[in-house]
């Protein structure tokens, strides 16, 4: 909580002086925003909205969250979408670099777990999840379903969406014969509509009909996200700017992503979880 008190005072602060100083955008140089693809649509669709209104030029390249802030950190952008906490590894190098970081929590994503839609299981309890990833429940019929074997779809392991998966589900495992990697969200998404007795995971914003979310403990987050404290997968996502170069541009863009109810709306449309 302390944390989310110390980025609304700063909210309050850019504010004031955005108002203050005012900002004459279609005279600035296009503000480059680098990072993770989990964020890059999300953030592309609010961009699109805020240069209809503001006439500011903004540059987009989903690259990995890693790199962003890497870029961040060199200069390369003014803005880093990151779906992880800052790693020891870059708090280190942008000390190192005399580059102040500072976060800004955009919302938070949400894991899901899904099947084939003829799967006859809707609903599983996080004691099942964590059986199915750790081998010991191999058959659908164990939980109520088909007298078939689960193919078990897994993520590569330099995702951020498995580490998500992995840090609160079960430690992370090494891939035999018995899982199916997937590259991507939409890779795992395209396995499971194909494969009937497949289960894999996915970030919320990325479903679709081709595949049927599978409710955890009895939580349908899609349908109530007053439950949000309650889901066990999911994760924080972060806006990173460099506070020596954080200039009005940058300002008055992180205001109308953070606090702006037109910025909110099209956060939460786009399939992810505020509070």
């Amino acid at each position: 909580m302390k944390n989310m008190a110390e980025v609304t005072i700063q909210i309050v602060f850019l504010t004031a002086i955005v108002l203050i100083t005012g900002c004459n955008s279609k005279d600035s140089v296009p503000v480059k925003i680098y990072g993770s693809t989990t964020i890059e649509p999300i953030i592309k669709k609010i961009a699109k909205e805020f240069n209809e209104k503001r006439g500011l030029e903004i540059i987009i390249n989903g690259i990995g969250s890693n790199a962003g802030i890497d870029s961040l950190i060199e200069g390369k952008c003014d803005i880093a979408m990151s779906s992880t906490e800052l790693s020891p590894f870059h708090k280190q190098e942008a000390h190192n670099k005399g580059v102040p970081l500072k976060p800004f929590l955009l919302g938070y994503d949400v894991i899901i777990p899904i099947v084939h839609p003829s799967n006859k299981i809707d609903a599983v309890s996080f004691e099942n999840l964590v059986d199915i990833y750790k081998g010991n429940v191999k058959k659908w019929s164990e939980l109520g379903g088909e007298d078939t074997v689960i193919d078990v779809t897994e993520r590569s392991s330099s995702s951020g969406t498995y580490d998500v998966w992995h840090n609160h589900l079960v430690p992370k495992i090494v891939f035999s014969d018995s899982c199916t990697l997937c590259k991507s969200n939409s890779s795992i998404l395209a396995y499971v509509a194909e494969h009937a007795n497949a289960i894999g995971y996915v970030s919320a914003a990325y479903l679709n009909p081709d595949v049927k979310p599978v409710k955890v403990d009895g939580i349908s987050i899609l349908e109530n996200d007053s439950l949000l404290s309650k889901y066990h997968m999911k994760r924080p996502l972060y806006l990173y700017v460099n506070e020596n170069r954080f200039k009005s541009e940058i300002k008055e863009l992180i205001i109308f992503l953070i606090i702006s109810e037109s910025g909110r709306d099209l956060i939460r449309k786009s399939g992810l979880f505020t509070n």
